[in-house]
């Protein structure tokens, strides 16, 4: 049930978050939606800050308060919504073909709206990559790389998420799937996933999605295992992260607004800071310095925060028209780049307690009973556990790393996109931004 739950939950923030970022970009030119997105930036990072504080002081009374919580939150959400943001949304849209062909009558009801839906597309992926999620959580820590239990989830997941891009591949406008489902709209466009830009961001947020669960999963480990600080404490510690990304999404605002009004440099420069502020992050809790990791709490902070806004602009620049699909795609790749890293860092970290015949349960809901266990060994056997837990800690750190610096060679292939002002077209660099510097880029002039 808790399973299904959360499963819910997953669909109703992805909704609201896509759906936000696409209000606050539709009908405004970059220079206004650089002024929306800071704001929402802001304000997300205070939850994310503030998030961890609450739950960690929620689960010392119940664990279940931690979703409790939600409900009034949404029920005050919803009342808002209905009252000061109804009339800024655009309702239900008429459902046409995707082929075009407007001399069919498509009546406009319920089911029709349901048959615009991607179902096999969304199976296809749902389960391939749950799949591939499970088989990196089992490898290693529960079973042997080797073992059937691991290698069959793999292989099948393998096998869903290559005929997840035929599927989506063939119900583009003109192939056999699209004439045999005319109303259906393919869940990730292929043409906008392999464009220069479109890609490449993805991988960017990827990479965000990566350090930012990262830093709040296992930085909170660290804290609670390591420094042995209760659940609250812990929690309270990780709001060190919150003005970083504060003051990234203000210099974000800044470079996109004022000066130099372009997405490269910001998008640079986040990338430079966040795999920089990760590293040495590893670095401050393998020496066991606190004020060196709440410093490098902060610093990779700055580093999320400066990414996230520039990152939609230049997406939207290259890609007006498919706005939905281009903010769609990011946040997809955050979410799976958080996913991806957690299941990484987990396996790495049991399998280095695990090969000293130590083990620790990361689940919500046995995780009491894992830290009363551990308060009964004695000093010596303590010690040992919080030193090898502290090891395990520093390498999962260290194995996403290369993900993130990787993200350094994508800033060198990524276009720009420059803000106008006044009256001013926007201008997108064609290619390399990096590679104009030298002669071997273009740039052109778009009205967006």
């Amino acid at each position: 049930m808790l399973l299904v739950g959360r499963a819910l939950q997953g669909v109703g923030c992805a909704g609201l978050l896509i759906c936000t970022k696409i209000i606050l970009a539709d009908k405004v030119t970059l220079k206004e939606n650089a002024r929306n997105s800071t704001t929402f930036t802001i304000v997300a990072g205070i939850g994310y800050g503030v998030g961890p504080v609450v739950g960690g002081y929620l689960t010392q009374a119940s664990w279940r308060w931690c979703f409790i919580i939600s409900i009034p939150m949404g029920v005050v959400g919803m009342i808002l919504t209905h009252f000061l943001l109804r009339s800024e949304l655009v309702g239900a849209q008429k459902i046409l073909r995707t082929d075009g062909d407007t001399t069919i009558e498509i009546p406009q009801t319920f089911t029709s709206k349901l048959s615009t839906i991607d179902f096999g597309g969304q199976f296809l992926f749902l389960f391939g990559m749950g799949l591939l999620v499970l088989a990196l959580t089992w490898a290693g820590s529960y079973y042997a790389w080797h073992d059937v239990k691991v290698l069959a989830p793999l292989v099948i997941a393998v096998v869903l998420m290559i005929l997840f891009i035929a599927w989506e591949h063939f119900l583009l406008p003109g192939n056999i799937l699209s004439s045999r489902f005319p109303l259906q709209k393919p869940m990730i466009s292929i043409p906008l996933l392999t464009s220069r830009n479109a890609g490449l961001l993805m991988y960017i947020n990827f990479t965000t999605g990566m350090a930012m669960y990262a830093v709040f999963y296992f930085a909170n480990l660290y804290f609670v295992l390591v420094q042995t600080l209760p659940a609250g404490e812990a929690g309270r510690n990780l709001i060190y992260y919150m003005p970083g990304l504060g003051f990234g999404a203000y210099a974000a605002m800044f470079a996109c607004n004022v000066w130099p009004l372009q997405t490269w440099f910001p998008l640079f420069v986040g990338t430079l800071i966040e795999p920089l502020g990760v590293t040495l992050l590893a670095v401050a809790i393998n020496r066991g310095n606190l004020h060196w990791v709440y410093g490098m709490l902060a610093l990779t902070g700055v580093g999320s925060g400066i990414r996230f806004m520039p990152g939609t602009l230049h997406g939207i620049g290259y890609n007006r028209r498919s706005i939905s699909s281009i903010v769609s795609l990011m946040a997809l790749a955050q979410t799976l780049g958080g996913t991806i890293s957690t299941t990484v860092m987990l396996n790495i970290f049991n399998n280095h307690l695990h090969s000293h015949q130590l083990s620790f349960s990361s689940n919500s809901a046995e995780s009491s009973s894992s830290l009363d266990s551990l308060s009964s060994l004695s000093a010596s056997a303590r010690d040992f556990f919080k030193s090898t837990a502290k090891d395990g800690i520093v390498l999962a750190f260290f194995a996403i790393t290369a993900f993130l610096w990787l993200g350094l060679v994508t800033m060198s292939c990524i276009g720009n996109v420059k803000i106008g002002r006044k009256g001013r077209a926007d201008e997108l660099t064609r290619g390399s931004f990096v590679g104009s510097w030298f002669g071997k880029g273009k740039r052109r002039g778009e009205v967006v």
